[in-house]
C-alpha cells in the first residue's frame, strides 16, 4: 500500500463524525509593515517569540467595556498558544493554537475546511495585542504580549494555516474511526488483486493506540491550560487555589467539572470571610474583598455615575489610600505589610489604578453633560493612527455615462483635491499631594473630572468655532489656496441676519456646483449659527409659523426646517453662519484618536516619579484631535459690515 494511503490527515474533512479540531497551526505575526502603520523588524519578532508562548487567545480584541473593567472577560477566551517559534524562512512567529471553546473550534474548523477546498473564506486571522517601544513607526522592542486574538481583518499577517488534531469524544471512537479509514483504503486497492495488502490486526491496533495516546495528550494539555487560566482569573486565595490544583493537576477533565469545583470553593471562601472592616469614621464599614468592591466604593466616593445603591461607603480619600497602600505614615512608599485588605491582589499601582478608573467614569459623565453645540453640524470619525487625516469630499464624480449594449465602461473622473488636517495633542495634569490625602480633602479629588471635563469641552469648542472666525472671519486656507469663506467660493456675504437674507443664503448654497461639470448640488442650510446677541432674532425667524415682520401673514417656509445653534466662543455680535446637514455633505470635520472624550492617566507609581520626589500624585488628561474642513460648499458666512 502506498505511504500516502496509510497516512491519516486530521483535516476538517477527515474528521467528520468526530469533534472539531482543537489545535491549529497559525502564523501569529509577520515581520514588515502592518496595516496599523507599525513596522516589525525580523530581529524584534525573533527576540519576542518566547513572549507569545502560552499567551491567551480571545475572540476579538478588547472593547470599551473591557477597558473600563481593566481586564478581559473569561467569556471571550478561545484558547492559548504553544510550541511558539520564529520561522526565518517565513519571517514570522508561528505556533500551535490550542482551542478550548467549542464555538471557536467549530469556526476555525469550518474556515480551514473552506480554505483547503478552495472556497471563498472570510478575512479572519490572528492579531496580537502588544505593548511596544518604537522609533517613528519602527518597533524597537516588544515589551509585553497581552494576547493574540482571533479577529476580522488582522493587521500584521496573522493567519490560521491548518488544523493539526482533534479531540475525540472517547478513545474507543478514535480507534473505530482509524480502523474504518484503514478498511476504506483497503477497498480502494481491491481493483488490483496482485497489489492488495491485507490489513494486519497488530498494525491496526498499533495505529489506533497511537491515535488514542495523541488524543489523550491533547486533552491533557488543553485541560491543564484551562486549569491555569481559570485559577489565574479566579480571585481565590492561594490556599484555595492550591486545593483546586491538587485535585485537577496532571489529569484530563471536562470544563464543567472544574467550574463546579471552583463555584463550591468560592462559596466556602465567602462563608469564611471576616466581617466587614470598620475604619475611623463611625458607622463607616467597607468589605475589603474582593477588589472590585473597593473599586465600587471609590466610584461612589469620587462621584462616578451609575454606582449601585448597595456600593460600600468610604469615609474619605484617606481611608482609600490607607486601605490600598498600607502607608500609615504617609511617606509615599507602598507598605504591603500594612495593607488591610484580605485576599485581594494589591500591588504598588493599585491605588493609582482605582483612582484612575473612578475618575475616568466621572470625567466621561461630566464631559457628556456639557453643551456640545458642534455635534449636529460636524462630521465625526475615529481613526486607527495619528497620520494626517485626508477628509472625504462629497460629490466629486460627474454624472454616470451611458453604456451601450455590449459596450465598455469608461473611467469616471473624480476630483482629487483633498483637504487634510493634522492631529493635535491636548492635555495636562493636576497634582494631588499627600497632604491633601492626609487631610481627607475629597473635594480636591472630586473637582478633577469636573475641571478637566470643562477644560476639554472648552478646548474642542474653541477649535471648532475658530473654523468660522480664523483670519478675521474668513476661516482657514483651503487646498485651492483660497480662504474657506471667499467670494470665489460663493459662500461669503456681508448682510445682517434677517428673513430675507436667510432666503438669499439658502439660494446661494443651493446653487453650489460640482467644479468639474458646473452642475448644482442642491444643498440647503439646516443650521443657523449665531452669537448670543443674535439668538433671539434667529429664534424669531425660524420659530414662527408665519413669515415675521409682514402684514399679510404669509407662511414661513423655514419654520421647523432650520435649527438655531448658539456658539459660546463667538464675540462678534453681528456675524453669523449657515451649515448644511453633515450627513448630506460634510463640511467641518473632527477626527478622534483613542476615543471621543478625554481620558485620564495616573502618571506615577508610589516608588518613582513625582510621588517619590514631590509627594504628589499626578493625574494626567489627554485628548487627541484633528479638526478641519472637508468642503467649503456646505458652509456659508456673513461677516456683517
Amino acid at each position: 500500500m502506498p505511504d500516502e494511503l496509510r497516512t491519516t490527515h486530521h483535516t476538517a474533512e477527515a474528521i467528520q463524525g468526530r469533534n472539531s479540531p482543537t489545535v491549529f497551526q497559525v502564523t501569529i505575526i509577520t515581520a514588515g509593515p502592518s496595516l496599523n502603520g507599525l513596522d516589525y523588524p525580523d530581529q524584534v519578532l525573533e527576540a519576542a517569540a518566547p513572549l507569545f508562548d502560552r499567551a491567551t487567545a480571545f475572540l476579538d480584541h478588547a472593547g470599551n467595556e473591557d477597558y473600563w473593567r481593566g481586564t478581559r472577560s473569561v467569556r471571550d477566551v478561545a484558547g492559548a498558544y504553544g510550541n511558539v517559534r520564529w520561522n526565518p524562512d517565513a519571517r514570522a512567529v508561528e505556533g500551535d493554537l490550542h482551542i478550548i471553546d467549542a464555538q471557536a473550534a467549530a469556526l476555525l474548523a469550518a474556515y480551514v475546511e473552506a480554505k483547503e477546498q478552495g472556497k471563498p473564506t472570510p478575512d479572519i486571522g490572528i492579531s496580537a495585542d502588544l505593548t511596544v517601544t518604537q522609533k517613528d513607526s519602527v518597533v524597537a522592542e516588544i515589551l509585553r504580549v497581552h494576547s493574540a486574538d482571533i479577529v476580522f481583518g488582522p493587521a500584521a499577517g496573522g493567519i490560521i494555516q491548518a488544523a493539526l488534531e482533534a479531540l475525540s469524544a472517547k478513545g474507543e471512537q478514535t480507534m473505530t474511526d482509524e480502523i474504518t479509514v484503514q478498511e476504506e483504503v483497503q477497498e480502494t486497492t481491491t481493483t488490483q488483486p496482485q497489489e492488495t495488502i491485507e490489513p494486519q490486526p497488530d498494525i491496526i491496533a498499533q495505529t489506533a493506540e497511537q491515535v488514542r495516546r495523541t488524543a489523550e495528550a491533547a486533552r491533557l494539555s488543553i485541560a491543564q491550560d484551562l486549569l491555569n487560566h481559570r485559577l489565574a482569573h479566579s480571585d481565590l486565595p492561594d490556599a484555595a487555589q492550591a486545593e483546586i490544583r491538587r485535585t485537577f493537576e496532571g489529569r484530563a477533565f471536562e470544563a464543567d467539572e472544574l467550574d463546579e469545583a471552583l463555584r463550591n470553593i468560592k462559596a466556602l471562601v465567602t462563608d469564611l470571610q471576616p466581617s466587614p472592616v470598620t475604619n475611623q469614621g463611625a458607622g463607616i464599614q467597607v468589605t475589603m474583598n474582593p477588589l472590585d468592591r473597593i473599586q465600587m466604593a471609590a466610584d461612589r466616593l469620587l462621584g462616578a455615575p451609575d454606582t449601585p445603591d448597595d456600593a460600600p461607603r468610604l469615609s474619605g480619600i484617606r481611608e482609600l489610600y490607607l486601605t490600598l497602600t498600607g502607608d500609615t505614615g504617609f511617606t509615599g512608599i507602598f507598605n504591603p505589610d500594612g495593607i488591610r485588605v484580605s485576599e485581594a491582589n494589591i500591588t504598588t499601582s493599585t491605588f493609582a489604578g482605582v483612582c484612575k478608573n473612578a475618575l475616568n467614569k466621572a470625567l466621561l459623565a461630566e464631559y457628556n453633560t456639557r453643551y456640545q453645540w458642534w455635534k449636529p453640524i460636524v462630521h465625526e470619525e475615529d481613526f486607527p493612527s495619528l497620520q494626517t487625516v485626508s477628509w472625504i469630499k462629497t460629490a466629486t464624480i460627474a454624472d454616470l455615462a451611458t453604456v451601450s449594449e455590449g459596450g465598455a465602461y469608461t473611467e469616471l473622473d473624480s476630483d482629487d483635491t483633498v483637504e487634510t488636517s493634522a492631529f493635535v495633542k491636548k492635555g495636562g495634569y493636576i497634582g494631588l499631594t499627600l497632604e491633601a490625602i492626609d487631610t481627607d480633602n475629597v473635594q480636591a479629588f472630586r473637582r478633577i473630572p469636573r475641571e478637566l471635563a470643562t477644560a476639554a469641552w472648552r478646548t474642542l469648542s474653541a477649535l471648532v468655532s475658530a473654523i468660522f472666525t480664523a483670519s478675521s472671519g474668513v476661516g482657514p486656507t483651503m487646498a485651492d489656496s483660497k480662504a474657506l469663506f471667499h467670494a470665489d467660493h460663493a459662500n461669503l456675504r456681508t448682510v445682517a441676519l434677517s428673513f430675507t437674507e436667510w432666503q438669499a443664503v439658502v439660494e446661494a448654497m443651493y446653487k453650489q456646483t460640482d467644479p468639474k461639470n458646473s452642475k448644482r448640488l442642491g444643498l440647503r442650510p439646516r443650521f443657523c449659527l449665531v452669537p448670543i446677541e443674535l439668538e433671539k432674532t434667529a429664534l424669531q425667524i425660524f420659530g414662527s409659523q408665519k413669515e415675521p415682520d409682514t402684514a399679510d401673514n404669509q407662511v414661513n417656509p423655514y419654520y421647523g426646517q432650520t435649527a438655531v445653534v448658539t456658539v459660546p466662543h463667538w464675540t462678534d455680535a453681528n456675524n453669523w453662519a449657515a451649515v448644511a446637514d453633515p450627513k448630506e455633505c460634510p463640511g467641518v470635520c473632527i477626527g478622534y484618536r483613542y476615543g471621543r472624550a478625554p481620558e485620564l492617566f495616573v502618571a506615577d507609581s508610589p516608588l518613582v516619579g513625582s510621588m517619590f520626589t514631590n509627594d504628589e500624585l499626578r493625574i494626567k488628561a489627554r485628548f487627541l484631535l484633528a479638526v478641519g474642513v472637508a468642503d467649503y460648499r456646505p458652509l456659508a458666512k456673513n461677516n456683517v459690515a
